[in-house]
């Protein structure tokens, strides 16, 4: 399904490209020794935690070793893995110099950190996976705290995503909700790139988001075999994220895959940073912050636009109060957060009432998608 748009010039005048290798399939694990051999190294950089290790690490470990490769490795004991400056700066402290390449081992957090390491380190990377769990294997961005604020980081798009679905099947049910529920997202995610194109002019291909549909459809109709552990849905799954990672490659913005479902399951992961409160992971919070949105937009689809109204409602925003109700719900985070309104004026007055006057002007076109 990538290789429709990889390397095409598109109508929406950009270059699509996608330099990633996929290998899916049952035992493809055993293929890992050959492929590290591709790329004229010899050290590898192992990165896991300590479930991912069990699960695989264990198993690249053995066949590296076996093929004559010599391993620096790092595995994360915590019981609880933060995508944070400290585990990353824990990796790189653990990263010999003379390593040449990284292998990532694991999902979500993992992943985040080895495509940092091997951006920072300018190293091939390789990520094994193990779960279905979310969509970032082929993104070139990792989702990271950073100063109590969770955002998304330039890092680099792996070199090659192997996903064996011996293992992948084998993750915990959890996970593999995790994986539809990151997907679910893409509902609402494609709906907001389209929006923000007819009100802010924001860049937009309609090539990607009807790739994203595609692959959303295959999620969903395979969705009962996944939870099931059948292999060629859980393949079909995993294909499926994969090529979402792929269409924020191609579009350069996480966009496709992305929305405001996202921003609340970000909120919920900084506020069990600093207050301790409950989260789950990445895909199952998207799923909530999915329908959460959906009732949204329902009750938007109820509105007619009123111009005397909305500028009223502006005029009485307090943005100092809306800063400290957000210092209070965030914490150190919120400081973040309120530098980049203040880049960005999203709550400038002047702004606002630009916007409006394309709101109404295109309300028609807004609300039919």
């Amino acid at each position: 399904m990538m290789e429709s748009l990889n390397g095409k010039m598109c109508g929406c005048g950009k270059l699509h490209t996608f330099t990633s290798k996929v290998v899916v399939g049952q035992g493809v694990i055993s293929k890992l020794p050959q492929i590290v051999k591709d790329f004229n190294v010899k050290k590898a950089f192992v990165i896991a935690d300590k479930n991912t290790y069990k699960v695989a690490g264990e198993t690249v470990c053995r066949l590296l070793e076996n093929n004559s490769f010599i391993i620096n490795s790092h595995v994360y004991r915590a019981d609880s893995l933060e995508p944070d400056e400290a585990n990353v700066g824990l990796a790189i402290m653990n990263f010999n110099t003379d390593s040449d390449i990284i292998i990532g081992v694991g999902s979500g957090v993992i992943n985040d950190i080895g495509k940092i390491v091997a951006s920072v380190s300018n190293k091939p990377y390789i990520i094994v996976a193990t779960a279905p769990s979310m969509d970032g294997y082929a993104s070139a961005t990792s989702s990271m705290t950073c100063d109590g604020l969770k955002k998304s980081l330039p890092s680099k798009c792996a070199d090659v995503i192997i996903g064996d679905t011996d293992i992948l099947c084998d993750a915990p049910l959890k996970m593999l909700s995790s994986g539809v529920g990151d997907m679910l997202a893409k509902y609402v995610s494609i709906c907001e790139w389209r929006i923000s194109n007819i009100i802010n002019g924001e860049y937009y291909c309609e090539e990607i988001a009807e790739l994203v549909r595609k692959s959303l459809k295959k999620c969903i109709d395979n969705a009962d075999g996944l939870l099931k552990r059948d292999k060629a849905a859980v393949a079909s799954v995993f294909e499926g994220l994969v090529v979402c990672g792929a269409a924020m490659k191609y579009a350069g913005v996480s966009r496709p895959a992305s929305g405001v479902e996202h921003y609340l399951s970000h909120i919920w992961d900084m506020r069990a940073v600093e207050f301790g409160t409950p989260c789950e992971l990445h895909g199952i919070q998207c799923a909530l912050g999915t329908a959460i949105a959906l009732k949204i937009y329902e009750k938007v689809l109820t509105f007619t636009p009123d111009k005397a109204f909305a500028i009223a409602k502006a005029e009485q925003f307090d943005y100092e109060k809306w800063s400290d109700e957000l210092r209070r719900f965030l914490g150190k985070g919120a400081e973040s957060m309120i530098a980049i309104e203040e880049k960005e004026g999203k709550y400038n007055l002047n702004s606002h009432k630009k916007r409006f006057e394309i709101i109404i002007g295109k309300w028609d076109k807004i609300t039919q998608y």
